[in-house]
């Protein structure tokens, strides 16, 4: 094992032997990380933290942290972070408040310089949080969002796969799958170039945008809407799987933006296109 003579480790820390540990790193109790993490100068890997392997994670990020939350009273509580992730410079993800559900991190994300992810959060496979993004607590990320810089997500909120949200965004209602969201709670369109990436067949994508037509495009109540929806023929199952979050969102759906154009979303499509 690869330790700096700086770094702090408690001798009660399980860390596999091919893990290397910068300069001035601290790893408290409880602590499990596994193979082939690379944990960079002035890191702290809090109590009650278990890291999977094959993991970076850049100099003075906050990795299981107690929670910022009034109602914790230093219960023992986890923070999970699978494999294959990039932590950059100074992010901050706090373990979870209650004891039966921790915060976790799932497999192949990026999370870039300065974001946070507040306790009891749930990040999903394949997410980037683009610089200073931030969500609070009990925020579920589906696998594929992209979450732009500075970007700022109330607590509760659920954000659906492979959504994209704009970077200094805001939102405080659910963000479904499949779209492009911006400004304060609105939807612009179809996150076309996520999909392509994610090599959802074409027929699927035609489906998604006919979908979006009918749940965004119709002025009627939601449940007449959802009505006329299951009155057509759609074979996909990502289909389903928009129409089960709609109906399962407890905060509300982000609308579709009157004032948006085709404009706007192209915008967005053309910058999701270089990152």
């Amino acid at each position: 094992m690869i330790i700096h003579p700086t770094a702090i480790v408690d001798k009660n820390a399980i860390i596999d032997p091919s893990t290397e540990i910068g300069p001035f790193v601290i790893i408290e109790d409880d602590v499990k990380i596994g193979k082939n993490n690379k944990i960079m100068a002035h890191a702290f890997i809090g109590k009650g933290t278990t890291i999977g392997d094959n993991n970076e994670i850049h100099i003075g990020a906050v990795v299981g942290n107690s929670p910022q939350d009034k109602r914790y009273k230093g219960e023992k509580t986890r923070l999970v972070v699978g494999n294959g992730n990039i932590i950059r410079e100074y992010v901050t993800i706090h373990r979870s408040t209650h004891e039966d559900s921790p915060t976790v991190i799932g497999n192949e994300c990026m999370i870039m310089g300065g974001c946070h992810i507040a306790h009891d959060s749930k990040v999903g496979n394949w997410v980037i949080m683009a610089n200073m993004a931030a969500m609070a607590g009990h925020v579920h990320v589906a696998d594929r969002a992209f979450i732009g810089g500075g970007a700022m997500i109330h607590q509760f909120v659920q954000i659906g796969r492979v959504a994209i949200l704009a970077g200094n965004s805001r939102f405080s209602m659910d963000i479904p799958p499949f779209v492009i969201a911006a400004e304060k709670n609105q939807v612009w369109g179809i996150n076309i170039v996520g999909l392509r990436r994610a090599n959802f067949p074409q027929e699927t994508i035609h489906e998604i945008k006919k979908l979006y037509g009918l749940f965004f495009k119709d002025p009627s109540p939601r449940p007449l809407v959802l009505e006329r929806i299951a009155q057509h023929p759609f074979q996909s199952p990502e289909v389903q799987e928009f129409l089960d979050f709609v109906k399962a969102s407890k905060r509300g759906i982000c609308p579709s933006a009157n004032t948006s154009s085709e404009k706007n979303i192209d915008l967005m499509e053309k910058n999701s296109e270089v990152l």
